[in-house]
């Protein structure tokens, strides 16, 4: 069936002239670049393009919550990916709203799997459901991650665990990955963060006039005026982060602007040329290989051996 699949896209008109392995790889390439798998999709991608993506389902489901949206979902590498694996906790954005679910970042969760990785991908409360917004979407990120260490499965290097998050997920995965380390149930250890587009600073933030900017202070409760701690407190860039962080922002997002990146100060940041706010979540451009340069740079960082103190005098 495959091959008669393959054989629809027009390769077949090679196959009189060519050895059977080399008929077959035409084949595939054709198929492969008919079907767009191949093509890089030119770049800033809309959300719309992003929502037409399909994804294979994830190999869990579970709750960590009674609320609807507390939810998580598992997507696995392939059995031949050598394990335990790295663990990548996932949180979409979507300005915080519940218009906006988890299902869009699905397709970037599976091909992260695909390429070798575990993706954990927590549904949260959202503004406009009960218990959405600061501080319960952030409550939800630990609640998801306590979830995450009650996984029974060898094949997860839990203690290898990157936090990473888009726009306003970026937020939140933020958010969770400067907690204290010594509130991560083990067997999790979280060994770095990176946001994609990634809100920093909320107060600077909910000055804004976008859409998604405009969304601040409903996902806040008040203005930074009328509570300037809380805002402090839910800001990333407020906060001291133990484990290394990496900023990713496309020069042509009109989202999320590049006072946010800054706003982060001890963050390993890059700005990518050409790059739109959607590109990061959308695995068929090349902002995705940025995506999977930075979760390996940061996951080699994090295998580097401890400095050593310099050896004491000798006893006699």
């Amino acid at each position: 069936m495959i091959y008669a699949a393959l054989r629809n896209t027009g390769a077949s008109s090679l196959e009189k002239s060519m050895s059977t392995p080399l008929r077959l790889g035409v084949c595939l390439l054709t198929f492969f670049m008919a079907t767009g798998v191949l093509a890089d999709v030119p770049m800033p991608v809309s959300f719309s393009s992003v929502l037409e993506l399909k994804a294979r389902k994830p190999d869990l489901v579970t709750r960590y919550g009674s609320a609807p949206s507390q939810t998580a979902a598992l997507w696995m590498p392939p059995l031949r990916t050598r394990g335990p694996v790295p663990v990548i906790f996932l949180v979409h954005g979507g300005c915080w709203l519940s218009d906006y679910s988890a299902d869009h970042i699905y397709p970037l969760a599976a091909k992260l799997a695909a390429d070798g990785y575990a993706v954990w991908v927590p549904e949260y409360r959202r503004v406009g459901e009960p218990g959405g917004g600061w501080p319960g979407s952030a409550a939800d990120m630990t609640l998801a991650l306590d979830a995450l260490a009650e996984l029974d499965n060898p094949r997860l290097a839990l203690s290898r665990t990157v936090v990473m998050g888009h726009s306003a997920g970026g937020h939140l995965g933020l958010w969770l990955a400067a907690r204290d380390p010594a509130l991560v149930r083990p067997p999790v250890r979280i060994v770095a963060a990176i946001g994609l587009a990634a809100i920093t600073d909320l107060k600077a933030y909910s000055r804004g006039g976008n859409s998604c900017e405009a969304v601040t202070r409903s996902f806040m409760g008040s203005s930074a005026e009328e509570d300037p701690r809380a805002y402090e407190q839910a800001s990333p860039s407020s906060l001291e982060t133990q484990v290394p962080v990496r900023l990713l922002r496309g020069a042509a997002d009109g989202i999320v602007g590049p006072e946010q990146v800054t706003a982060m100060r001890r963050a390993s940041t890059m700005e990518v040329p050409n790059v739109g706010h959607f590109d990061w979540v959308h695995p068929q451009t090349q902002a995705y290989d940025r995506v999977v340069d930075a979760v390996f740079d940061v996951l080699s960082i994090s295998i580097q051996p401890m400095p050593q103190p310099p050896p004491g005098p000798q006893q006699p």
